[in-house]
């Protein structure tokens, strides 16, 4: 799997930060996390990116990033009047 040139740049820093903050209580990590943030404004991708490698890496992940997340779900219900069109 390919990683993005954002999240190659924020996984060591935030797995260090993780590691270095073991066993202290969620307020201090959360604040180191927010301290090590690297890439300036927090906002946009990069941010965005920041955000869910540390989801991933805390194994809070809810749903995956991307246009793979809707694959074989539709993004609505089926509506009955065409369910004899596509059977």
């Amino acid at each position: 799997m390919m990683l993005s040139y954002w999240r190659r740049q924020c996984a060591p820093i935030i797995a260090r930060v993780l590691a270095e903050n073991a066993g202290k209580p969620e307020a201090e990590v959360r604040a180191a996390l927010r301290a090590a943030y690297p890439f300036g404004p927090r906002e946009h991708h990069p941010y965005r990116i920041w955000l869910d490698e540390i989801s991933r890496q805390r194994g809070r992940r809810t749903k995956p990033l991307g246009p793979s997340a809707a694959q074989g779900v539709s993004p609505r219900p089926t509506d009955p009047r065409q369910e004899l069109l596509f059977a």
